[in-house]
């Protein structure tokens, strides 16, 4: 085999895979090592099917393989805390939100905002992903789930920093998700433009809310939040795998209670998704409108911050600090 084939279709490189199996793999979205690295044998065969001599034996030993190509250690504690101070923030805008975030949204971990409407999540979305287009040449792969995205308001925002649209806004890639299906297809599906496009920052806007419509009621409950488990188990691998920071966004629940005891953001208003969600971030933040322009941020979960909370603005250039 040629080497100008190891180029061209890196699955190749696997001795387990066959070339007839090559095709049917890409076909389903497998279109690096890592991709097959990260999945589950069964979910694997699951996708394939039996074709082209593939079995779930197969599928265990071709991740098997995988995942042994990507050298996998096990590290010490001291190792992983040089290895954490070397990972890369991309800011929010804001100093003081990015403060509260340990310095930014962090790669390799998952930063999820979430507040009621007109809280400012999408411009918080938005923002980070033209900062660190500007300040990191990095590519952002931005999943609309409810039609907030707008690249109108994306070029206002560079033109209002003092920033080149066109040089800034191509970086921002757009995917628009019409149904649950859909957002696990694309997300699925991914492996290829992280590569191509060199994606850095991945934005899902918001992650449960196509769930919430298409699996209402308790007796959907069970099926929805697998689902919801199963994309945010796929957006934790890219993020640890390719090195990329990883924003939710999710809607909240109105109380129906006429009185409560605690005042707390997520307890009079909790996000959805239920302890899904809440296992799998490494940052919450929970967003509010507060006086006048003012918004509200406060970190109410984390798994090495201390909660904390700050304000900032919003203004034609996005997120930014409350003036002194």
């Amino acid at each position: 085999m040629s080497e100008a084939c190891y180029v061209e279709e890196p699955l190749l490189r696997l001795k387990s895979l066959t070339p007839e199996l090559v095709p049917v793999l890409m076909d389903r979205g497998y279109y690096t090592v890592e991709s097959i690295a990260i999945e589950s044998p069964h979910v694997l065969f699951e996708r394939i099917g039996e074709r082209a001599g593939f079995n779930l034996e197969k599928a265990r030993q071709i991740v098997r393989e995988a995942r042994a190509s990507l050298k996998i250690e096990i590290m010490t504690a001291a190792e992983l805390y040089e290895e954490e101070k070397s990972r890369k923030c991309y800011s929010t805008g804001s100093k003081r939100l990015d403060e509260l975030l340990g310095g930014g949204v962090r790669e390799q971990e998952i930063t999820e905002f979430t507040g009621p409407y007109e809280s400012g999540k999408t411009e918080v979305c938005l923002t980070t992903a033209l900062v660190a287009a500007a300040q990191h040449k990095a590519s952002t792969l931005f999943f609309d789930t409810e039609g907030s995205f707008s690249s109108k308001r994306l070029f206002e925002m560079a033109k209002a920093r003092g920033l080149n649209p066109e040089e800034t806004c191509p970086l921002v890639n757009y995917a628009k998700v019409y149904s649950s299906e859909h957002l696990i297809f694309l997300l699925e599906n991914a492996h290829k433009p992280i590569r191509e496009r060199n994606i850095r920052l991945i934005v899902v806007d918001s992650l449960v809310s196509p769930f919430r419509a298409e699996y209402p009621g308790r007796e959907l409950l069970a099926p929805r939040q697998q689902l919801i488990n199963r994309c945010l188990r796929l957006l934790l691998n890219y993020a640890r795998v390719y090195r990329i920071a990883v924003i939710t966004t999710e809607q909240v629940l109105a109380s129906p209670v006429g009185y409560v005891y605690d005042v707390r953001p997520e307890v009079l208003n909790p996000p959805v998704g239920g302890h899904v969600v809440s296992h799998m971030v490494g940052n919450r933040v929970y967003l509010t409108i507060g006086p006048g322009t003012k918004r509200i941020a406060t970190l109410i979960a984390s798994s090495y911050l201390p909660r904390t909370a700050t304000e900032f603005i919003i203004t034609k250039a996005g997120i930014e600090d409350v003036p002194e």
